[in-house]
């Protein structure tokens, strides 16, 4: 008998083990593997990530994603539009299987006896002597866009949405790499396909590099104003740069987030220097103690902030404000900003939270 309910309690014990084995192996399969040249402590690490995590982008064959890598217009409206969720990866595959399929109609619909075709051929070399340069393939989505290569189909879809209206002389140029002008107006018209964004509510956030008469400024003020882009030192935002893949994965990140209530820029610290003078709310700041200061949060704030360049948080609570540089957002105590990044950083890149009202 007890020979018989341990062989009962082991076999259940063995059940348990396969079931745990299976769903371990069942996560592993549909969490899509990190990049091996994408590190805590890079620039890009917690966007990039993220966006492999949640099955966004893809690598090379190799395993890496070459963040420093330019970016093509091509590869990058893929990326945009499937970040936004214009469209999936399924959507696309199942137009190309109808594509294919209405190829095959047509096929079998123009099945015509071979002698008539030879003589309708020769009518049509007599009356119609067409030059061959001048005839125009209208089912392209662009002059320069051939059927057949692999991003036509994201061309097609994109263009039918209005996201993309191509070059003045009609080409798309789909090798050319992008600049950061370019990319934010796909960006913000891919995502106004699905809910309306006010883009004339921060036509004030001008930068020393964008006009307000330019075509690409209603796009960088706004993405300035949400902190989707980065805003250097001495107030611009280079907005003719070419995009790398790890910044535009940045900007994609930035943008997903900040619709969840994220804000992003940079942040800095202070420390011995102020340590026991009086902050704008009056009390005296503590430079061991995880305090902040912040522009016009309320003071008595709790903010969450995360470096991006490695993952790490803290909880700090706002005291005092500022800081008033180009696209600084928060100032740490020289206690915060150390839970998050080595001090000798100086400035790093950061988003935040509030995560308590007073």
């Amino acid at each position: 008998m007890k020979i018989r309910l341990l062989l009962i309690i082991a076999i259940i014990f063995a059940g348990y083990a396969t079931i745990d084995k299976n769903l371990a192996k069942a996560e592993e399969e549909t969490t899509p593997q990190p990049f091996y040249d994408v590190n805590k402590g890079d620039t890009y690490y917690v966007a990039i990530s993220k966006l492999r995590e949640w099955d966004i982008i893809e690598g090379y064959a190799d395993g890496t994603f070459k963040p420093e890598r330019s970016i093509n217009r091509a590869e990058a409206l893929k990326m945009i539009t499937l970040s936004t969720g214009v469209f999936t990866e399924e959507e696309m595959e199942g137009e190309e299987e109808e594509e294919i399929e209405e190829n095959d109609e047509n096929d079998e619909k123009e099945e015509i006896d071979e002698n008539d075709e030879i003589d309708e051929i020769e009518e049509n070399n007599e009356n119609e002597e067409i030059d061959e340069n001048d005839e125009i393939d209208e089912t392209k989505p662009f002059p320069d866009t051939p059927l057949g290569e692999w991003y036509t189909k994201y061309l097609i879809a994109a263009k039918d949405l209005g996201i993309i209206h191509g070059h003045p002389d009609g080409t798309f140029r789909p090798s050319n790499e992008i600049n950061l002008a370019e990319t934010l107006k796909i960006l913000f018209e891919s995502i106004q396909t699905q809910k309306e964004l006010d883009l004339e509510s921060t036509k004030e956030y001008l930068y020393e590099d964008t006009p307000p008469d330019e075509w690409f400024t209603i796009y960088t003020s706004y993405a300035g104003a949400k902190g989707i882009i980065n805003i250097y030192s001495n107030n611009t935002v280079a907005p003719a740069q070419k995009m790398s893949r790890g910044y535009l994965a940045e900007v994609m990140y930035r943008s997903i987030m900040s619709q969840e209530g994220y804000g992003f820029g940079k942040a800095t610290w202070y420390g011995q220097v102020f340590h026991g003078r009086t902050t704008a709310s009056g009390e005296p700041f503590d430079k061991n103690e995880l305090t902040a200061a912040h522009k016009h949060l309320p003071f008595n704030t709790i903010v969450e902030v995360k470096n991006l360049a490695n993952g790490e948080s803290v909880e700090v609570r706002i005291t005092d404000r500022g800081p008033y540089g180009p696209g600084r957002v928060i100032d740490l105590s020289s206690e915060a900003f150390s839970r998050i990044a080595s001090l000798g950083a100086g400035v790093i890149n950061v988003q935040y939270k509030i995560v308590h009202h007073p």
